[in-house]
């Protein structure tokens, strides 16, 4: 009877490690700096289309629903297509519409973007591509059919064999334009990463450099308490 209830032992525990070993790995942890690492050049935030840092979420509004109701930003990467997962977005909804996941993509790895996929709610996993891409890729996209934001749409594993050098140059979100909502972005989880958002921190006197103050500076960021206290004393 020992012998039967040790080896039950045994396989319990077996069974227990076989369990926690096939739990996915948590997904590693980023900070996404607001508005510094956004990329100006992409930013489609319009009027009345507006962002703002709140505990570690991106609180998103539009005002209406017309053509400058509109926030939409970027952040620069260069991650292959391969190797982006399924990116997602925490969003918790207040009112109104709700952001779609936004990957600025250089199909053809020659540098420069041709097309953005497109990833919202109400189409699951499947991606869709905008309407300014160039013609190349609409003609390679998985699918031709209509049923999602754009004739040429796909999963992101079909995209990924339609264009296997594929690289990500940017990725963010949008609200709108034309849609009216508001709610918090908790995060956005890119690559294995999961980032949440801060704002700068910006020391406003001298005083504040001491005692280790001039290491939460991030905007600028300083070396030491003495360059710190110099840049107060040059103004």
């Amino acid at each position: 009877m020992r012998t039967t209830i040790a080896a039950l032992s045994t396989a319990a525990a077996g069974l227990v490690l076989a369990a926690v070993s096939a739990l996915p790995a948590a997904a590693a942890a980023g900070t996404i700096a607001v508005p510094g690492d956004f990329v100006p050049a992409l930013s489609d935030t319009r009027a009345t289309g507006h962002y703002a840092v709140v505990g570690t979420g991106l609180h998103l509004w539009t005002e209406g629903s017309t053509s400058t109701d509109k926030v939409a930003e970027y952040v620069a990467t260069a991650t292959p297509l391969a190797a982006v997962g399924e990116p997602s977005l925490q969003y918790t909804s207040t009112t109104g519409g709700v952001p779609g996941f936004q990957l600025v993509v250089d199909f053809d790895a020659d540098g420069q973007s041709d097309g953005i996929l497109i990833g919202e709610r109400a189409y699951g996993n499947d991606w869709w591509l905008n309407g300014a891409a160039k013609q190349f890729v609409k003609d390679g996209a998985p699918s031709h059919t209509g049923g999602a934001g754009s004739t040429n749409h796909g999963t992101l594993d079909q995209w990924r064999t339609a264009f296997p050098d594929a690289v990500v140059q940017a990725y963010g979100f949008s609200l709108g334009s034309g849609v009216k909502g508001d709610g918090l972005l908790d995060s956005i989880t890119f690559a294995g990463t999961r980032y949440t958002f801060a704002a700068p921190v910006v020391l406003t006197g001298k005083d504040q450099c001491k005692n280790g103050g001039w290491a939460t500076s991030t905007e600028p960021v300083f070396t030491n308490q003495g360059e710190c206290v110099a840049s107060f004393n040059r103004r």
